[in-house]
């Protein structure tokens, strides 16, 4: 097993993210034991606790041979939880989280918080280059990065139209993509609720198997692809 399969950064890599970035400190050595304590038990209970989660498809997994971007649908901010419960643990240790810049990270302590429990870098809206230019740094570096392509979370539940910068960021990295589905998170979280609404519903997530972009592919056409994907998943939920 390599180190990257370990959960450690790739030989020779640093192991934070370019200097300056604004969570960086989110991951050193320190501050990922933390982070896995926290999710691990805390965070896990919790999920436990209030959505009872069914996991389908993380066999798809041991095709990834290297980092990979997930991308999944986004109605409730219990998906990221979700998704990070589900991965196996070396996968889910090396996972940064992309975030809005403009909720998790408007104040320090929220932004602190957001990167030590999730290690999160904040995504700017209408500063696509900026953010995809950390994230592309973090695959280089052998972190895997878990991307709402949608950009916010749905009022309803239902799946939105994507945006094309986990397409973009996918192609100029040079790296597959993992789909996932999550159905029953809005019904346990909606938009515009901060706590668990526990009706006994089990939320299910559903993981499918790395795909790579392919010769000849545009943005826009793998966005529709990482779409279609997500929905076939989610019909199949």
């Amino acid at each position: 097993m390599s180190s990257t399969e370990r959960g450690e950064p790739r030989t020779g890599a640093a192991v934070v993210g370019r200097p300056g970035a604004p969570t960086a400190w989110a991951r050193t050595p320190t501050a990922r034991l933390v982070r896995e304590a926290v999710q691990r038990s805390f965070l896990r209970l919790c999920v436990q606790a209030c959505a009872r989660p069914l996991v389908d498809g993380v066999g798809h997994l041991g095709k990834l041979d290297g980092p990979a971007v997930f991308v999944a649908n986004h109605s409730s901010h219990l998906d990221t939880p979700l998704i990070l419960g589900a991965l196996p643990r070396h996968l889910a240790r090396r996972v940064a989280v992309g975030a809005a810049a403009d909720y998790f990270f408007a104040s320090p302590l929220t932004g602190a918080a957001t990167a030590l429990v999730f290690n999160a870098f904040p995504v700017q809206r209408g500063a696509a280059r900026q953010w995809r230019g950390d994230a592309e740094l973090l695959l280089g570096q052998g972190w895997h990065v878990l991307l709402y392509p949608e950009g916010t979370r749905s009022p309803d539940g239902s799946l939105g139209p994507f945006k094309t910068g986990a397409a973009r960021l996918c192609l100029e990295a040079g790296v597959p993509f993992v789909p996932v589905a999550l159905r029953g998170a809005h019904a346990v979280i909606p938009r515009g609720s901060r706590l668990p609404r526990p009706d006994g519903t089990r939320v299910r997530v559903r993981v499918g198997s790395p795909l790579h972009p392919v010769a000849g592919e545009t943005p826009h056409m793998l966005r529709g692809r990482m779409r279609s994907e997500v929905e076939r998943l989610l019909s199949a939920v």
